[in-house]
């Protein structure tokens, strides 16, 4: 009934495929937090790539609950499984909360709040409080501190959650410093909350020489696909999305809950083809979408329906804006009221007059994601689970047997170095060898000898004095 793995390395041991942006401003990292968080659970979906584990074929497609379960620390008590007539008993006063308080996820795990904070109305925070609609259990002490300096309730919120945990790790040298200057404290409890998404401040400069690392949004759950193609297909579509998101003023708010409800969707067997997902329908402006409700209608000769109760922050209403969609409706459109991610990236590529060369490249990308939303591409746990079935050595009692395990390791190497093609996965798209030759560079010695390191000095003072030359010359 289970796979028993006591080790968090079974989880933290893991591949993945991440993409950190940097926004322009606070507020932009923020928003861009809280529409990747909804598509956190169908990029999962999307790249399944994890239906074995401990040598077992599961009963799941995706990693993402298996390294919830092997970071997730919390005690009985925070789990709710201790009576609260007895929650005094197992008090621990050197624990975050006491060891009590009571923690609904993993910190490991899919978001608990948004923090956007639409700054121009001050009642977004009905909308919000909505859409937030699972527990999110907060520090009481650190959030009354962040309001009292200013913070904005969504953002106190989020920041005040992360510190419900203890930090797991501490190094040498870095427990007495200043938290003026410094925020390795903070980074130390922040980097330890694994969630879909993460929200990162910059850190703070020493001098006025150090690189500008800005506000940036990190997307945490794509998996990692068997191809370069693949990875890069995935990277630029979740780039390109933001970009969307961005130019035409998008928003793919849902309640909190239902994201929730997609994450388990998404781990399940083949779910790209099996579930649908909930999703947004209306996800333009208010003024849009009532223009294209209005030409809908005038067409269909019918009436529009502008009944729907309308909250604060009107192009979020919550009444009548999502449904269960398919993954192929998701992707490539459903009906006239939702457009499809992907018509939505062709049109902002139109937007922005994309060259020919860029647009063939990435029209190949955006055909591959297309095709696999709609089943007629395998993810790569439907590949997999596939092979482990169809293999004579298989005896249907989930056990991945040795020779099993060596064909399907030999298999997935060929087809990601290009030497087999697999056309269940990418269709008739070529895939570049990958070979040992064609690689640039090479691997940084862990340590010089003396005459490189004298070498390596002098190229270096070459290169800084003929750059300052060319500054002066510029001049």
């Amino acid at each position: 009934d289970y796979i028993h793995m006591d080790c968090m390395g079974f989880g933290m041991g893991m591949c993945c495929l991440q993409v950190t942006f940097q926004a322009r401003d606070v507020d932009e990292s923020r928003y861009m937090y809280d529409q990747l968080a909804v598509l956190a659970p169908i990029m999962l979906a999307m790249t399944a790539a994890t239906p074995i584990f401990k040598g077992r074929l599961a009963g799941i497609d995706a990693r993402w609950t298996v390294i919830a379960q092997s970071v997730d620390d919390r005690t009985p008590a925070e789990r709710g499984l201790i009576p609260d007539e007895i929650l005094d008993s197992v008090r621990n006063p050197l624990l975050a909360g006491d060891g009590i308080r009571r923690i609904h996820k993993s910190r490991y795990d899919s978001i608990s709040s948004y923090i956007y904070h639409c700054k121009e109305d001050p009642l977004c925070q009905r909308t919000f409080e909505l859409y937030n609609d699972i527990p999110c259990a907060v520090d009481e002490n650190i959030k009354l501190r962040l309001r009292s300096e200013g913070l904005d309730e969504n953002l106190a919120h989020h920041v005040a959650h992360l510190f419900i945990r203890d930090p797991l790790v501490i190094y040498e040298g870095l427990i007495d410093i200043d938290d003026e200057l410094r925020t390795d404290h903070f980074e130390n409890i922040q980097s330890t909350n694994w969630n879909t998404c993460r929200w990162k401040p910059p850190p703070p400069r020493e001098s006025p020489e150090d690189p500008h690392i800005g506000w940036r949004t990190e997307f945490r759950s794509m998996e990692v696909q068997f191809t370069d193609f693949e990875n890069a297909a995935f990277t630029v579509f979740i780039v390109l999305i933001t970009r969307v998101l961005l130019a035409f003023d998008l928003a793919l708010y849902i309640p909190l809950s239902k994201v929730d409800d997609n994450m388990d969707r998404a781990h399940q067997i083949n779910s790209v083809i099996n579930n649908k997902f909930y999703f947004r329908k209306h996800v333009a402006p208010p003024e849009i979408e009532n223009e294209l409700d209005q030409s809908h209608h005038s067409v269909e000769g019918t009436s529009a329906n502008n009944n729907g109760e309308q909250f604060p922050c009107a192009k979020w209403s919550l009444n009548n804006q999502y449904e269960e969609m398919s993954m192929d409706e998701i992707f490539n459109g459903k009906e006239y009221y939702y457009p499809g991610l992907i018509p939505l990236v062709y049109a902002y590529l139109d937007f922005i007059n994309c060259e020919q060369k860029t647009f063939n490249r990435l029209n190949e990308y955006l055909q591959f994601i297309s095709k696999r939303a709609k089943g007629e591409l395998m993810t790569p746990a439907t590949w997999m689970r596939q092979f482990v079935l169809n293999h004579p050595s298989y005896s249907k009692d989930s056990i991945i047997s040795q020779d099993i395990a060596y064909d399907l390791m030999n298999t997935c190497k060929a087809i990601g170095e290009g030497t087999l093609k697999c056309p269940e996965l990418y269709g008739n798209i070529e895939i570049e060898r990958v070979r040992k030759e064609d690689a640039y560079g090479k691997p940084l010695a862990g340590r010089l000898s003396s005459a490189e390191r004298s070498d390596l000095l002098q190229r270096l003072v070459s290169r800084a004095s003929q750059s300052n030359k060319s500054r002066g010359g510029l001049a």
